[in-house]
């Protein structure tokens, strides 16, 4: 099997390319890198260098096309800038054939705000991109702000102290946003109280919500890692409902493994990269 990721790459964060390479790789599939950016750290870091290879996009599509090259399927995550995302939809209309399926990351926000630097623009063609994926993976912001929704309303929702109330009016949020009854919206991190967080599945399997412990703290590229390790369960034969189950019991492990360190180094997901190698 062979993917096509297109994301960032940083030097430090643990984030968006080294995750999609570091956990495809250890479930036996081949990924074949696009780097939007190549970044010395994070954004997260105060201190960073952002080198723009937006060109490559292109470039790598031309020469893939040569090449005869097909994939089994195309994840995409962090964009930087409005063209790149241009080139991204044109590389996805390129190499999306049948039996290619789209895991769309849109990312765009979190914990109730929405990114400053992106335009209407570059918001219209996010939307477009997810409304062509088979599977999409927002944070409850990012679902809000695909709805049309302000991305504060993400805080609202979390407030809600009936936690059914709470499900259903994301469900339906969810509903709004899914372009056909064949695509998956996986909503991550949804918070549940101080000490427990939700994933939750909208899917044509069913609707489910998925729980785990928190320790309370947040950390680069966790929902990289989320997106990319779902999406290998799901190559590997996995629906949507029992790859979420997966995904999530791995990334707790990934926590659990890290401990006490600064947030912008990410997880240390290579300590338990072996629990993914049997493909279970």
């Amino acid at each position: 099997m062979r993917v096509a990721a297109i994301n960032d790459l940083s030097g430090f964060g643990k984030c968006s390319l080294m995750a999609d390479i570091g956990v495809l790789s250890a479930m036996g599939i081949e990924v074949c890198p696009v780097p939007t950016a190549v970044l010395s750290a994070q954004t997260g870091f105060p201190d960073f260098h952002l080198f723009d290879t937006s060109t490559l996009i292109e470039r790598s599509k031309e020469d893939w096309l040569k090449m005869g090259a097909r994939f089994d399927s195309i994840i995409t995550g962090y964009i930087p800038q409005e063209r790149d995302a241009d080139d991204i939809i044109s590389f996805v209309k390129a190499f999306k054939v049948d039996g290619t399926s789209l895991l769309v990351d849109p990312v765009m926000g979190d914990g109730g705000r929405f990114y400053s630097n992106y335009s209407d623009g570059m918001l219209g063609k996010i939307k477009f991109l997810a409304a062509t994926a088979d599977i999409i993976t927002p944070n409850l912001t990012e679902l809000c702000i695909l709805a049309g929704l302000t991305a504060g309303k993400a805080k609202e929702l979390e407030a809600i102290e009936d936690q059914d109330q709470m499900i259903q009016e994301i469900i339906a949020i969810a509903e709004k946003v899914r372009t056909s009854k064949a695509q998956n919206i996986v909503v991550t991190g949804i918070h549940k109280g101080d000490h427990e967080l939700c994933n939750l599945v909208v899917s044509p399997d069913g609707n489910e919500v998925i729980e785990c412990k928190t320790n309370g703290r947040s950390y680069s590229g966790t929902g990289d890692l989320f997106a990319a390790t779902l999406l290998g369960y799901i190559l590997k034969g996995k629906n949507t409902i029992d790859a979420v189950r997966f995904t999530t019991e791995f990334i707790s492990s990934a926590i659990e493994a890290t401990g006490d360190k600064d947030r912008n180094y990410g997880v240390d997901f290579e300590k338990v990269l072996g629990k993914l190698c049997g493909g279970d």
